[in-house]
C-alpha cells in the first residue's frame, strides 16, 4: 500500500538486531554460521566476510557509509541496510546513535538530514528526512503532524503515516482495534476530521483521519456495518463502518452489558445495543430489522444527534 501510506515496520526493514543473544541461535546470517566456544558466541564467517555488529556476518570491505544506497546488510560498515517494505534499494544506517548529531547523511549530492530515533523503546537508529526539513523532537502524538520530518517527529508508541515523506497531510498515528481506540487523536491539520480505525495491508488497524462515512450498512463493504462514531473532540457524531463483534445488526442484546468487557463472539459488530437490539446507523426510508425502527440518538455529553435502529 505505499501509494497510499508509507509505514515503517522495522521488525520487518532490518536483518538482525543488536543487543543480547537471542533466545534462538542467530545463523549470522548468510554469510557465516555461527559458533558457541568458551563460554562465548561469535560468528565463523566465510571468506570475504568479517563478523560485523552484533552476531552477523558482513563484508571485510569497508564498505558503504550511513546514508549510502545499498541493497543487504552487508554492503554497509555498519551492517545494517535500511529499506522500506516496497523499496528495491535502501540505504545504510546504524543502531548505535544516541542523539542526532551521531547520524550523518554520507550519501553524495544529498542535503536530506538524519535523526537518532528510538524503535520500540529497545533501540535508536539513524534515519533520513525529508530535505529541507530538520529533525523532529520525537514527542508527537496521535494527529500530529510529521510532514517532512517523518518518524522523527512522533514519540516511540507512534509511526508516521504519509504518502510520501513530504505529504502535508502525514500525521503521527497508533495502533487499534476500533475507532474507540482512536479517541483522543486531534489531527493537527483539520481538528473537525474524526480519527477511523483503518486496517492497512498487513491487517494491523491504525488511527487515520478521513472524511465522514457512511449513512446506512448500504454505504459499508460486505461484512462491515454502518455504526455509531465520535469525533475527537465529541462535538459530532456520524456513521462509520466497523467490524466490531459476531453479532449483526437486529440480533438480541443485553443493554446493560459494557461492550468493552464483551469478547467479539457476544458483542454487536456495530458495538452498540439500544432496546435488547443490536443497532446499526440508518435512514428513515431504508428501514431496519424486524422490531426495530430508525429513531435518533444522542449521547449526554455531545451536542449531536444521529439516527440509528433501536429496538422497539
Amino acid at each position: 500500500m505505499r501509494a497510499a501510506v508509507i509505514l515503517i515496520s522495522f521488525g520487518l526493514m532490518l536483518a538482525g538486531c543488536p543487543a543480547e543473544k537471542p533466545a534462538e541461535k542467530p545463523n549470522c546470517g548468510p554469510n557465516g554460521t555461527y559458533v558457541e566456544a568458551d563460554g562465548g558466541a561469535y560468528c565463523e564467517c566465510y571468506d570475504g566476510f568479517c563478523q560485523g555488529e552484533g552476531l552477523v556476518c558482513i563484508s571485510c570491505d569497508p564498505g558503504r557509509l550511513v546514508g549510502e544506497s545499498c541493497d543487504d546488510d552487508v554492503d554497509c560498515v555498519d551492517g545494517r541496510c535500511l529499506k522500506y517494505p516496497d523499496d528495491t534499494e535502501g540505504y545504510c544506517t546504524t543502531t548505535n546513535c544516541v542523539s542526532d548529531s551521531d547520524c550523518v547523511n554520507h550519501a553524495a549530492g544529498e542535503t536530506a538530514e538524519m535523526c537518532c530515533v528510538e524503535v520500540e523503546a529497545t533501540y535508536f537508529i539513524c534515519i533520513k528526512i525529508a530535505e529541507g526539513y530538520e529533525c523532529g523532537d520525537g514527542t508527537g502524538t496521535c494527529g500530529s503532524s510529521c510532514t517532512g520530518t517523518v518518524e522523527s517527529a512522533c514519540d516511540v508508541d507512534h509511526t508516521c503515516l504519509r504518502s510520501s515523506d513530504t505529504n502535508p497531510s502525514a500525521a503521527c498515528s497508533r495502533t487499534c482495534e476500533t475507532y474507540h481506540d482512536c479517541t483522543g487523536c486531534l489531527y493537527e491539520h483539520a481538528p473537525n476530521i474524526p480519527a477511523k480505525c483503518i486496517k492497512l495491508a498487513d491487517g494491523q488497524g491504525y488511527c487515520l483521519f478521513a472524511d465522514l462515512g457512511c449513512s446506512s450498512t448500504m454505504d459499508c463493504p460486505e461484512g462491515e456495518t454502518c455504526a455509531i462514531a465520535i469525533n475527537a473532540d465529541r462535538t459530532i457524531l456520524f456513521g462509520d463502518c466497523v467490524n466490531s463483534g459476531a453479532l449483526p445488526p437486529g440480533a438480541a442484546c443485553n443493554d446493560e452489558d459494557d461492550p468493552d468487557e464483551l469478547a467479539f463472539e457476544n458483542r454487536c459488530s456495530s458495538f452498540y445495543c439500544f432496546g435488547g437490539m443490536c443497532s446499526e446507523a440508518c435512514e428513515e426510508l431504508l428501514g431496519c430489522p424486524e422490531g426495530m425502527s430508525c429513531q435518533e440518538h444522542t449521547f449526554e455529553d455531545v451536542d449531536d444527534s444521529i439516527m440509528v435502529c433501536k429496538g422497539d
